[in-house]
């Protein structure tokens, strides 16, 4: 019957969205969670956001949802999903969007949120996970932050393949010759 009403794709994005209120969520990650092909979850978000129920923003190249909590159809979508799977209600809390606002990630401006499972995240996973990515502006970032010989050991202790750890070894090698903040020389 629930999927008689909503169909699987509008059930999946509702019960994760609704599942966590205040909490972004990015596009890849809500269709994981239901089982649906990512490019069947974004036509499904975007007739959301067209519907004022659910908001966007984008973190890089990543669309991140978030229920729309001034929306007045929120609370009883909420309800009604909460019905539908069986669940209580999840409230927001208030202490949802400044966690979200206090991750690590955000706080070093990452160009993904690496620390999404876990916003308390120990520093060094939160280093080799987002040196893994291999992107040259978050090892800056990392640099900028932990500091340079701190992101070489942990790369060292947790990157066993060889070529990405060749990648990241230059890429430090780079960020240690132009001996600058390369965070705060490209604002300048």
């Amino acid at each position: 019957m629930t999927l008689a009403l909503f169909g699987k794709t509008r059930l999946a994005a509702l019960s994760a969205l609704f599942g966590e209120p205040g909490r972004a969520l990015h596009l890849r990650q809500i269709a994981r969670e239901g089982g649906v092909p990512p490019s069947a979850m974004a036509r499904e978000l975007d007739a959301l956001v067209a519907a004022g129920v659910v908001e966007e923003a984008r973190q890089a190249n990543l669309r991140l949802f978030r229920v729309n909590a001034a929306n007045p159809l929120a609370a009883p979508l909420r309800e009604l999903v909460a019905a539908m799977l069986g669940t209580r209600p999840a409230k927001p809390s208030a202490q949802a969007a400044p966690a979200a606002a206090m991750r690590k990630s955000r706080q070093l401006e990452l160009s993904a949120p690496f620390d999404w499972s876990n916003p308390q995240i120990p520093d060094d996973a939160l280093i080799a996970k987002t040196a893994a990515s291999l992107r040259f502006e978050d090892v800056a970032r990392l640099c900028a932050h932990y500091g340079i010989d701190r992101v070489r050991s942990v790369v060292a202790a947790r990157v066993a393949d060889p070529l990405p750890r060749a990648i990241l070894e230059r890429q430090l090698r780079n960020i240690e010759a132009a001996g600058v903040d390369p965070i705060h020389e490209r604002a300048a």
